[in-house]
């Protein structure tokens, strides 16, 4: 039963929980005293109460036990993200503050004091918020701190096609070794741990296709290891123009390998992860003259030169390994032909009537 009394100059608040146990509160006024009993038994009554006590364990204790358990269901490249974001930025800050102390200020704080570009600020409150989310389902807190924090604005962007001049001059900078990446990520719209993960049996130069199931997760782990792509939805079998087909044949040749072996080895046969590819591509488009351009590029170039060309939306929408169309069409939709003279071509093709007939108030006449 709850109850309030007067303790010197002070109300004291007390009320046993559901499982017998019981708590107290000191208040100035007694007005607060009743109002926190008040929706403390409410808690209760919805069943949506938490122990007090229950979050007074730090950020960086529940975090370590929260990843333990999460970690065997992530992908390999999730699980590194994840504790890159909490090692790198979240517990240097809030680590050492309970669970149940942290406020959306606090998230929001943190959220601007990193000197990281937006999307990564974002990708850090992403992972923070899954963390706090966690505190909530376990009944360490009632609600998620990070959910509506504010963020740093993104700049809206609009991705924009590689000119074919530039392409050929980022080809010609790289290495004869590694040069192939170029024709891959124009004709195949690979990202850069796709590329890198490619291997000789999963190219089809008889049906010209690339089945895509893997890439190469290097950032934020010791050692570069094949692991599953970004999402499911990115795996996938694309469809190879000739030109591909042919610059991979010439690659092999020059540099063979076996069915099971990388496409895109150093000349050491190491493997070429996010700091070694990284480091050629940036100086192949310095000496291109357009320094900061990165790889994602041309997957940019691969997707807008199929859609602009009237290829369907769903078709390159599977290629790329989007997990729907609409993610695709926000993405490319100012690059596709302008919807008039789409309308106006498939309208005259399918409805004009024929040249040699006129139309008249009656109707149409043959001339």
């Amino acid at each position: 039963m709850a109850h309030i009394r007067r303790t010197g100059t002070r109300w004291q608040a007390r009320y046993r929980d559901p499982e017998g146990r019981e708590h107290s509160k000191r208040f100035d006024r007694k007005i607060d005293a009743a109002g926190w009993l008040a929706t403390t038994e409410a808690d209760m009554i919805r069943g949506t109460y938490i122990d007090p006590a229950a979050g007074r364990v730090t950020l960086a204790e529940f975090a370590a036990t929260w990843t333990a358990r999460m970690g065997p269901t992530w992908r390999v490249s999730t699980a590194a993200g994840v504790a890159n974001s909490l090692e790198t930025h979240i517990l240097p800050g809030l680590g050492r503050r309970t669970v149940a102390s942290i406020r959306r200020s606090d998230v929001e704080a943190l959220c601007s004091s990193l000197a990281l570009a937006p999307s990564t600020v974002r990708t850090v409150h992403q992972h923070l918020g899954q963390v706090l989310a966690g505190a909530v389902e376990d009944g360490l807190i009632a609600r998620n701190p990070a959910t509506k924090a504010r963020l740093p604005k993104l700049e809206a962007s609009k991705v924009q096609p590689v000119p074919l001049d530039v392409v050929e001059r980022i080809h010609d900078g790289l290495p004869a070794w590694m040069a192939v990446a170029v024709p891959i990520g124009i004709g195949a719209g690979l990202r850069q741990g796709e590329a890198s993960g490619l291997t000789v049996d999963h190219i089809d130069f008889l049906r010209r296709t690339m089945r895509i199931d893997r890439q190469l997760v290097s950032r934020f782990v010791p050692t570069p290891v094949l692991g599953p792509p970004k999402t499911d939805s990115s795996n996938r079998t694309i469809p190879l123009a000739a030109f591909l087909v042919a610059a991979l044949a010439d690659h092999l040749r020059r540099f063979p390998s076996g069915p099971g072996d990388l496409v895109l080895r150093s000349p050491a046969g190491l493997p070429l992860d996010s700091d070694r590819f990284g480091h050629q591509w940036r100086r192949a488009c310095r000496q291109a003259g357009v320094p900061g351009l990165g790889y994602h590029a041309l997957r940019h170039t691969f997707a807008s030169t199929l859609l602009s060309r009237g290829v369907s939306v769903k078709a390159v929408s599977g290629w790329l390994g989007h997990a729907n169309p609409m993610i695709t069409l926000s993405t490319y939709a100012h690059l596709m032909p302008a919807d008039e003279e789409v309308a106006r071509a498939v309208l005259d093709a399918a409805l004009a009537p024929p040249a040699d007939t006129t139309r008249t108030e009656g109707g149409a006449h043959t001339l």
